[in-house]
């Protein structure tokens, strides 16, 4: 399979992770057990709900209210929204300032914490140069990107007007954090959200011992590099591969398209984390730079038919760092 090829069939699978062998099914007392599912369309791709839960009535309000959420995350952050919170920051002057509402403001507050964790290489203020890059323009001088972030108040500055904020490369997996939390107070045992391919799951299916998730090839979406078996877990995954043909990604530290011809999955506790770093690593793909809780996959298309993996995604590893 060429490239061409390969890019429009990532753009029709999905490149993320996904739900092997759905939906599970348990019989118990003579009376199947079956999840609920819904799916809806939040933050640009499909959201995929699978929850347990002993009241089917509470199961559609946890969803509901879960999925709320995440188009809340999606209204106020989304940068192809003109009149959200984030593009009317991005376009404030010098002296400008937004009070941030409580979700906007756990999510930039977030993503500033990646931008420091990573080194810079996942770094939220290349908004600005993202777009530039997008609409085939040359990335405007920037000198340092500074925000200015106070608490009280969740108050948000800039050090000059070029200076743009842009979350996706953590906002969507913060949002499913969001949802799982829903879902879990509403007293969902065991779950599923899927968010386009950055998923987080937590209990297990009845009569299973985890959530098989299989991670697809970036040159191949139809055949897997792998499958996990998860519980209490998060993965994501990051590509600079587009249908275009251009890089989705920009590496912070040049203000350039990112140019890794593969992608990079992430295992981590929570969906923000597994966003957040499988950015990062698409900057510098490199497992040793990640935490010590979480871990990776990455795959670099060598030539037309192979790739060069690198991987310590085994599922000992994983369950021994979070014990």
């Amino acid at each position: 399979m060429n490239r061409r090829e390969a890019l429009k069939l990532m753009a029709r699978l999905g490149m993320g992770g996904f739900l092997l062998g759905t939906p599970f099914r348990l019989l118990a007392g003579g009376v199947e057990e079956q999840p609920l599912e819904r799916v809806y369309w939040a933050m640009g791709t499909t959201v995929r709900f699978q929850v347990y839960h002993e009241d089917r009535r509470e199961a559609l309000e946890a969803v509901r209210r879960a999925s709320d959420v995440i188009q809340a995350v999606h209204n106020r952050m989304s940068l192809q929204q003109a009149d959200s919170l984030l593009s009317r920051w991005n376009r404030s002057p010098l002296a400008g300032e937004v009070v941030l509402d409580e979700l906007t403001a756990g999510a930039v507050e977030a993503a500033l914490g990646f931008r420091t964790l990573s080194g810079g290489r996942y770094d939220p203020t290349v908004g600005a140069a993202v777009s530039a890059l997008q609409q085939g323009r040359s990335v405007p001088p920037q000198g340092e990107r500074a925000v200015y972030w106070r608490r009280p108040g969740a108050v948000l500055e800039k050090s000059h007007p070029l200076v743009q904020l842009d979350l996706g490369g953590s906002a969507k997996g913060w949002a499913v954090d969001r949802a799982v939390e829903i879902l879990q107070r509403h007293g969902v045992r065991a779950g599923l959200v899927n968010a386009g391919g950055d998923l987080r799951v937590f209990g297990c299916p009845p009569g299973s011992q985890g959530w098989p998730i299989g991670i697809r090839r970036p040159d191949q979406p139809d055949r897997l590099l792998t499958v996990l078996s998860l519980t209490e877990a998060a993965v994501a995954t990051s590509s600079d591969m587009a249908e275009d043909g251009l890089s989705l990604l920009v590496d912070p530290r040049q203000l350039q398209p990112v140019h890794l011809q593969g992608s990079v999955s992430v295992v981590a506790p929570t969906c923000a984390e597994a966003d957040a770093w499988s950015t990062a690593l698409c900057v510098e793909p490199d497992l040793s730079l990640l935490p010590g809780s979480l871990s990776g996959l990455i795959a670099i298309q060598s030539d037309e038919q192979s790739l060069k993996i690198q991987s310590n995604l085994t599922e000992k590893k994983y369950q021994e760092a979070n014990t």
